[in-house]
Parts: structure tokens; C-alpha cells; sequence
């Protein structure tokens, strides 16, 4: 079938025009284009339109900050209690591993005494010094106008001085013993 131009009315651009359509003559377009103008009430929307989507993008962006701040908090490493134990513990055999280097003779049993007598504020009281029978054989009878004294109950290395007011230990395993005690390990 074939259409033929009678079937179709005939329209004037005018017409066309007139109805709300989006169809415009060129020369209305001309016309209204020609002049565009803004208003207050539009510029001060597009000013607060631009500050919301800079306000929303920052948002975004201070959340992906935050975000990766607590990545790196979360790579931070943190003493625990098992840290500070096998810290502890490797401190104590480090001093244990160099005191067992130390060379007990004569010169090593008269310095620990020289310190131990130190400590003893009432000197002229105390009566002897007491220190294992190989570490007597040492240094003699005397020492510092003090009495030396053998007893097998005495640890190698430590020495005791009793006096009027009770006694004192000094040595490298007493040493030892208060280092264990001040971090808080078991005997």
C-alpha cells in the first residue's frame, strides 16, 4: 500500500510553534537564546550545590584517611606480656653466661670482700668472714683485721660477714638471685 499525500494535513511552522512541543522554529530559538540571565537566588543554589559535593567528596576522602591510619595502627607491633618475659629471661642468662666466665682466685675473693665490708656501716663490730673452705684457702686466716672462717654450706664465690647485728651476703649469686627477683621470674 502506498500512502499518498492526501493523507497527510499540512502544518505550518507557526502552528507547530504554538503548541507545547519541543519542536521550536529557528527563529524563536534565536530569540530566546540570545540573553540568557541568571539570578541571585540561581547563583547563590549553584554556590551552595558546589560546596555540598566539595563537603561530600571530602567526606569520602576523610574516611579513606581514617581508613588507612588504622591500617598502620593495626601493623604496629606491641609488647605483650610473653615479650617482656622472654626479655626477662634472656637478660638473666646473659648475666648468668658472663658470671660464669669470671675466675675465682685470690684477686676476685678479696674485691668481693673489700665491697661486702664496704656495706657494713658498724665495721669494727663484725667478727668474721665466712666464705667456702677452696675460696678460705684463698686468702688465709685474715683478711682486713677480720677473721676468715670455712663452712662447707657456703656457695663458691659468696661471701658472709657476720657481725654483731646479724650478717651480710655478698657475691655474684646473690647478684644473680636479686636480678631474678627485680624481674619478677621464678627461682
Amino acid at each position: 500500500m502506498i500512502m499518498s499525500e492526501s493523507f497527510i494535513p499540512a502544518l505550518s511552522l507557526t502552528a507547530v510553534a504554538g503548541h507545547r512541543s519541543a519542536f521550536k522554529p529557528m527563529r524563536a530559538l534565536r530569540v530566546r537564546n540570545a540573553a540568557p540571565t541568571e539570578t541571585a537566588d540561581e547563583y547563590a543554589r549553584g554556590l551552595r550545590d558546589g560546596q555540598q559535593m566539595a563537603a561530600t567528596a571530602f567526606e569520602v576522602e576523610k574516611g579513606v584517611l581514617r581508613n588507612l591510619l588504622a591500617s598502620t595502627q593495626a601493623l604496629k607491633p606491641e609488647a605483650g606480656p610473653e615479650l617482656s618475659l622472654l626479655l626477662r629471661e634472656t637478660v638473666l642468662g646473659l648475666v648468668r653466661q658472663i658470671s660464669d666466665t669470671i675466675k675465682i682466685d685470690s684477686a676476685f675473693i678479696e674485691t668481693q670482700i673489700a665491697r661486702a665490708v664496704a656495706v657494713i656501716t658498724e665495721a669494727d663490730e663484725a667478727r668474721q668472714i665466712v666464705l667456702h673452705p677452696d675460696d678460705a684457702a684463698l686468702v688465709g686466716c685474715h683478711i682486713n683485721a677480720l677473721a676468715v672462717r670455712s663452712d662447707t654450706g657456703q656457695r663458691r664465690g659468696l661471701v658472709r660477714i657476720d657481725c654483731s647485728q646479724g650478717w651480710i651476703d655478698h657475691g655474684v649469686a646473690l647478684g644473680i638471685e636479686r636480678l631474678r627477683e627485680l624481674l619478677e621470674l621464678p627461682s
